[in-house]
């Protein structure tokens, strides 16, 4: 893009030089802008304010001058890293040359972001065909870490319901995936945790269902044995029963019987028989009686 008419209205028409950097200076231009558009009209930048050659990635090292000093500024108006905006934010155009190279990297870390963040910024950096190969970089994508998930792959560089909707429900994914995001400093986005606890809150109604149902099914299984017992036990009965000549399954007993059998309680448990005294009375027997002969009419 080319510089405005205006801003070379200060100084040489063909050139920009220190008289235009102050004039846009003092109406209020940022550097950031100046710094933009010179990326894009090198040529014009005045020879005389600019040793060094402008190039790419890590050649920044060799500027001096107008430029340098244009750049620094723009770095100072740099925003703090923020976690949900550093990397889609990310102007590389401040650090080193207009790519992705060492001062870039030296800048993202002393800034706040992680590893994998500068991991990020590489990848955006090749999306928007800017130069990246560079020693620094190249050792980026060699060694920062490599989650299972692209957080970049879907909405922004964070970790959103973007994410969260491409994993299709997958609670152990999705808690995998926000669990690593934080621990790498990547932003969380809204209703993610939300969403996870109505994941969880639908798993434990599911599992407390099939608990229930589980639950129900053994104590139908000791109802049908509960009564299979008792069919059993009371066939069993019914047998007992049947088999019974009193029809009770006890012994015959007779009743009214004046002959009994008893137990001598004596030492050598012999057995008697005791006859009632009516029945020795009709034998004419008492006590120590004899007949008019003096002799017992029963001899023994």
């Amino acid at each position: 893009m080319a510089l405005p008419n205006d801003w070379l209205s200060s100084g040489n028409p063909d050139m920009f030089g220190r008289k235009d950097w102050d004039y846009l200076r003092g109406r209020g231009t940022t550097a950031t802008e100046v710094l933009n558009r010179l990326w894009s009209n090198q040529n014009k930048l005045a020879q005389i304010n600019k040793p060094g050659q402008i190039g790419t990635g890590d050649q920044g090292e060799k500027y001096g001058g107008l430029f340098d000093k244009i750049q620094s500024a723009a770095q100072s108006e740099a925003p703090a890293w923020n976690k949900a905006k550093g990397v889609g934010a990310w102007n590389y155009s401040l650090w080193g040359g207009q790519g992705f190279g060492a001062k870039d990297i030296e800048a993202a870390r002393n800034r706040g972001a992680s590893e994998y963040q500068i991991r990020q910024l590489y990848q955006r950096a090749g999306q928007l065909n800017l130069d990246r190969d560079t020693p620094a970089a190249q050792a980026i994508a060699a060694n920062a870490p490599r989650p299972e998930w692209n957080y970049g792959a879907h909405g922004s560089w964070g970790f959103g319901m973007e994410d969260v909707d491409a994993m299709g429900g997958n609670l152990e994914q999705i808690r995998g995936a926000k669990d690593w995001a934080r621990q790498n400093r990547l932003n969380i986005g809204e209703g993610v945790t939300e969403h996870i606890q109505g994941l969880e809150s639908d798993r434990r109604f599911e599992e407390q269902q099939a608990f229930n149902q589980q639950l129900l099914q053994q104590q139908q299984q000791q109802a049908a044995e509960a009564t299979r017992i008792q069919q059993e036990m009371a066939a069993q009965a019914a047998r007992v029963k049947g088999s019974s000549p009193t029809g009770v399954g006890g012994a015959a007993s007779i009743k009214g019987s004046r002959l009994s059998i008893t137990q001598s309680g004596g030492r050598r448990g012999t057995k008697r028989f005791a006859r009632p005294t009516q029945y020795m009375n009709t034998l004419g027997m008492t006590s120590g009686g004899s007949t008019s002969t003096g002799k017992s009419p029963l001899n023994l």
